[in-house]
């Protein structure tokens, strides 16, 4: 299939999820269901002049207005803010593109296209979370007290702490790379973000082992055998530590690291005082790294089941040479 055409398909497919997207169902009531269709915005547009500033838009849904309707705008209000700060994540990483691989102008607008796509489907997930926090929390409110049960919450955050980088990690958004780069384009951008990767999984490390060694005191011989123990948990859990806790790592967060592992295992290195002062410093990490260590736990044994399995169906040579 001609490049050209692949790249109009995955377009296509981006888009057509956009559009559909645009279609917001509000839910008045004792009214039933009502849809409200909305013209696809470009994103990175500038607004026309004839756009309502915010005070007005937002005065168009007031407190006298059924509380489905209040709930539907109030969340509509919040995805505009999270959709551009992922359309902007997303422009930085067209921008890394572009200066590592020297995209020509046809090559950056396709980029800009799919960009666009991927943040607006990377919102999917963010709809489905707002609408079940937002009307699980106020069923069966009173509709005049609504708007100010709404304003009362804040800006609450769903989706993690890097949410907005979700668009990047999209199968869709990679499959457009391979088709509007080249070969060497592709395998040069693949080599800086591994590099990052490693780069990020021995920086944290390294931090998590020093802060370890000053707070427990480590000997020589425990450094380098713990080391290697959280150098495997930051290739196995960096991702999901950041996801959980963000960018922003405290003394606590840095050593829970160790406790990737089984305590056991940490037993064989520390001393009981030490192993005790860990436990106590990192305790509020504990259902964080008992989680992943249940699912490691049932993954070794679901792993263990199925090489046992194969090995029994195996069928067994009824005329074994012989030596």
């Amino acid at each position: 299939m001609p490049q050209s055409l692949r790249l109009l398909l995955l377009l296509l497919l981006i888009f057509g999820f956009s559009f559909r997207a645009q279609a917001q169902r509000i839910i008045l009531d004792g009214e039933g269901d009502v849809i409200i269709r909305r013209q696809p915005v470009d994103p990175f547009a500038d607004p026309p002049a004839t756009q309502k500033d915010g005070k007005e838009e937002e005065a168009e849904v007031g407190k006298d207005e059924p509380l489905s309707a209040q709930i539907s705008a109030h969340i509509l209000k919040l995805a505009k803010a999270e959709r551009e700060k992922r359309l902007k994540f997303m422009q930085v990483v067209i921008d890394d593109v572009v200066r590592l691989c020297e995209l020509n102008e046809e090559q950056q607008d396709q980029l800009l296209l799919a960009a666009k796509g991927a943040a607006e489907r990377s919102m999917k997930d963010w709809h489905e979370q707002a609408e079940r926090y937002f009307r699980t929390r106020l069923d069966g409110a009173d509709s005049d007290a609504a708007k100010e049960m709404l304003d009362g919450m804040g800006n609450v955050k769903f989706g993690g702490n890097r949410s907005e980088e979700e668009g990047e990690s999209l199968e869709l958004w990679k499959d457009t790379l391979s088709v509007v780069l080249n070969e060497g384009q592709i395998a040069r951008y693949e080599e800086v973000l591994e590099q990052r990767h490693l780069d990020r999984i021995d920086a944290f490390s390294r931090m998590s082992i020093s802060t370890l060694d000053g707070y427990l005191r480590l000997t020589p011989d425990q450094k380098q055998d713990l080391g290697k123990l959280v150098h495997q948990a930051a290739v196995d859990y960096l991702d999901d530590v950041q996801r959980y806790w963000g960018d922003y790592f405290e003394k606590g967060t840095l050593m829970s690291l160790a406790n990737a592992n089984e305590d056991e295992v940490l037993k064989e290195i520390l001393t009981e005082k030490q192993f005790e002062r860990l436990q106590s410093a990192t305790s509020n990490f504990d259902h964080f790294w008992e989680t992943k260590k249940r699912n490691r736990r049932a993954e070794e044994k679901d792993a263990e089941r199925r090489n046992k399995e194969a090995k029994e169906e195996q069928p067994e040579d009824e005329n074994p040479k012989l030596n």
